[in-house]
């Protein structure tokens, strides 16, 4: 599954992360080596990121109900807490520099495409 930008027409990942029951194994191998290349994060529901323990910087973009990006945090580093908007109810976590290099903005309609 893919995580595409809507509104510009851009793909933001390529491959979507998600937390099932091997959530720990996932957490540990993500905070070692950081989100791969061409993969997000899917975080839901979402009131806070933090970057505890990973070791790059990461792209977070918080998503409404409706999937359009109502905050957007570039280049977190490492070891931070992040509030999302009162109007977030998931987090996208992407490799550092993404939203930028994607031109992404807040209002930007970001969808999960199966295909």
């Amino acid at each position: 599954m893919s995580v595409r930008n809507k509104t510009r027409g851009t793909i933001l990942a390529k491959h979507l992360i998600t937390l099932n029951s091997n959530f720990h194994h996932t957490l540990r191998f993500l905070n070692r080596r950081g989100i791969p290349r061409n993969c997000a994060l899917w975080i839901a529901p979402c009131s806070a990121v933090y970057t505890v323990g990973m070791r790059k910087p990461v792209d977070i973009a918080y998503l409404n109900q409706n999937g359009h990006v109502v905050k957007m945090l570039r280049n977190l580093p490492p070891d931070c807490v992040a509030d999302s908007s009162p109007r977030a109810v998931s987090a996208v976590e992407l490799p550092a520099d993404t939203l930028g290099t994607s031109e992404t903005a807040i209002g930007d309609e970001i969808e999960f495409d199966p295909s």
